[in-house]
């Protein structure tokens, strides 16, 4: 009998405790439709990361039962290179298993258990904690059980609230402080400009987190997004594990691995923070180019992880049923099947030499922009009135004048400001401007650089 499907609330909270309040104020949560008969692996890489927006194959993590912590069951990754992984066993707050990897005294291996040895019924729950350095703890809730008729195996986000917290962002009970808290005063009292400064602050620090390279607004969340990035994870290959994403400074540099059937991927990241080194960063990850098992891996269309038939071709992409297949070879796999069919004779051809391929060190990953803004999407328009850092803890007012504001000796490559902006007469006046010259540019349209004019403010017509 195929497993029944579950609808789980995955809510973020700030222990690990049965208690309904320690949810993060306002609550981020999502609300997934999944196969009780996932393993809890797939759950975290193919599931879990894409639906809250966290970045896959970069920290490790640990499924607990819920109960107490006496009874508690953890399942753990072993075969992992994640700085966090050794940063948990360091502490020593979990005693270690007989196969020598992370857990209490009944610890076992994700893989080896499904979504449903945690959850059965109705009010079930238990714990997933995502970076085990910051411990970005999440309850997972069942809220239905589907019956055997409503059950088809499909992944599904059905809805979600506020934007995923940034990576190596310090876990819950900080970004509830350091953000949240902010936040909810930012709500409650719009006017208080202290407030509204201090968390752009904090949101400005977080621009560059992986799961970022932007403006963070935590208020954000595009449920149409989350569905795209799980239809991106069902239809790739697993994560490596054996050696996940890891930054090497200066650009380049550091340790590759990568066995038969992987290759070694580097990838450039845009971060203005570090601008004294060219503006880039990079980051070194291990890439399966091998197939999955058939029995680890998801239907590549819908995600079903039951009664998978690969692609008779490549080999290489898994489906439930014809349908899901056609379906996917319409809108993608037509243009990638010839591709993957290399990729498999390649690794067939290293399994009969016993020898990984000599080339597979230094592919480009390309390269990962920083947004500034986004073109068609800018949150102000000519006209409207607004506050903007003029200096270093310095503010003014003004109105926006131009968008997408270039200046003549600008290079090709400098990107357009979003904004540039009039500086009312008792701003200018504050910094010695003549009024008639009193304009700026914003670098970026974010609320540290300018923010819609507080109620109170008030702007003079220059």
């Amino acid at each position: 009998m195929t497993p029944p499907d579950l609808i789980v609330l995955i809510t973020l909270v700030l222990d690990e405790s049965s208690a309904k309040d320690n949810t993060l104020n306002p609550p981020v949560h999502r609300k997934i439709k999944v196969s009780s008969g996932i393993n809890l692996e797939l759950l975290h890489d193919k599931v879990i990361a894409p639906s809250f927006g966290w970045t896959r194959n970069y920290h490790t993590y640990y499924f607990k039962t819920g109960g107490g912590d006496d009874d508690a069951v953890y399942y753990t990754q072993k075969d992992t290179d994640a700085s966090d992984a050794t940063a948990w066993l360091s502490r020593s707050l979990l005693p270690q298993s007989q196969d020598g990897f992370a857990g209490a005294k009944n610890g076992l291996k994700p893989e080896s258990a499904t979504l449903g040895d945690l959850l059965k019924n109705v009010g079930d729950y238990c714990f997933y904690n995502y970076d085990l350095g910051d411990c970005w703890i999440h309850r997972l809730t069942v809220e239905k059980v589907l019956s055997e008729e409503e059950s088809d195996g499909k992944i599904d986000v059905i809805e979600g609230a506020m934007r995923c917290p940034p990576e190596d962002g310090e876990g819950c009970t900080t970004y509830q402080e350091e953000i949240l808290d902010l936040y909810n005063e930012q709500t409650k009292n719009p006017n208080n400009v202290e407030n509204a400064r201090e968390l752009a602050e904090a949101c400005f620090k977080r621009r560059g987190a992986l799961n970022v390279r932007g403006s963070f607004r935590p208020a954000e969340f595009n449920l149409l997004e989350r569905k795209l990035a799980l239809a991106e994870a069902r239809g790739s290959r697993n994560s490596s594990r054996n050696s996940v994403k890891t930054f090497a400074f200066p650009m380049g540099g550091g340790l590759e691995v990568a066995e038969m059937g992987q290759i070694s991927v580097l990838t450039k990241v845009q971060d203005d923070r570090f601008d004294h080194m060219g503006g880039y960063v990079s980051f070194h990850e291990t890439v399966n180019v091998k197939p999955d098992p058939i029995d680890a891996t998801l239907c590549n269309e819908c995600g079903n992880p039951h009664e998978l038939k690969a692609c008779s071709r490549c080999h290489s992409t898994f489906y439930c049923s014809r349908g899901c297949q056609t379906v996917h070879w319409i809108a993608r796999h037509k243009k990638t099947c010839k591709k993957e069919k290399v990729a498999y004779e390649k690794y067939q051809g290293e399994l009969e030499r016993n020898k990984a391929d000599p080339n597979r060190f230094g592919i480009s990953g390309g390269v990962l922009s920083q947004a500034r803004y986004v073109p068609g999407k800018l949150r102000f328009q000519i006209g409207d009135k607004v506050e903007c850092m003029i200096g270093p803890q310095m503010w003014g007012t003004g109105r926006i004048v131009k968008l997408l504001y270039r200046e003549n000796d600008w290079p090709p490559s400098k990107q357009s400001a979003p904004y540039q902006i009039k500086l009312d007469r008792k701003t200018a006046d504050r910094v010695g401007i003549p009024s008639q010259h009193a304009f700026i540019y914003s670098d970026w349209d974010d609320d540290i650089k300018v923010r819609k004019l507080p109620q109170s403010g008030i702007v003079s017509d220059d």
